[in-house]
């Protein structure tokens, strides 16, 4: 089993999970809110690979990401990580890991439960929902926040997961990023899939780049 996990800044709000089998076929649908309850999840399924689409990791030199504190990135120039750096000059959009970014809590979030996961024993990859969307979709991938975006991911994922189809009125905009990432690992576990990044600092995992 592969979990693929959209998570959310705030406890507050579900995050969604996505658990395929090595055949592409969906094993279930869930969300959590608190931490804990993802961890139980795996201790109860015992996946293969656990996918979040959120940053996991600081730039080389940063204990943190607070402008009180005096740590700073080795290469001061460098506005994020080398995986955000590399996805930039591909052209596709994402917000950089630094002490300026406006998803701190959500960076904060992803390294600890990463952090537990790998505790427990797991095997836990970063992935980007919307890199992913662009790599497998194109270019012309509706942004998230449109009407047609929805619509678009449905006609575009249910494809690709078998059993997705009979889940179609439960999916919304960030289940189905989960699906996406889910998708993503399973295409890791498969070995086809490239990284960006490096192994200091944190590997992005990428459905396989055109050659």
């Amino acid at each position: 089993m592969i979990f693929g996990v959209d998570l959310r800044a705030s406890p507050k709000r579900p995050s969604s999970v996505v658990a395929l089998d090595d055949g592409a076929h969906l094993s279930f649908l869930s969300s959590f809110s608190d931490d804990s309850e993802l961890l139980q999840m795996g201790e109860t399924h015992k996946p293969s690979l656990i996918a979040i689409g959120a940053p996991l990791s600081l730039p080389t030199g940063l204990c943190c990401l607070e402008t009180t504190c005096s740590c700073q990135t080795i290469t001061p120039q460098k506005k994020g990580r080398q995986a955000e750096l590399e996805l930039s000059r591909m052209g596709i959009s994402c917000f950089f890991t630094n002490k300026r970014s406006i998803i701190r809590t959500l960076i904060y979030r992803g390294i600890d439960i990463s952090r537990k996961l790998t505790e427990q024993g797991h095997t836990v990859i970063e992935v980007y929902p919307h890199a992913t969307k662009t790599i497998l979709f194109g270019d012309k991938v509706p942004p998230k926040s449109s009407p047609g975006s929805l619509p678009f991911m449905k006609d575009n994922l249910t494809p690709l997961v078998k059993g997705l189809d009979k889940h179609v009125d439960e999916l919304d905009r960030n289940t189905c990023d989960a699906v996406i990432n889910a998708y993503t690992a399973l295409l890791h576990f498969q070995e086809k899939t490239d990284m960006l990044g490096t192994g200091e600092e944190g590997w992005l995992v990428l459905p396989r780049l055109p050659r």
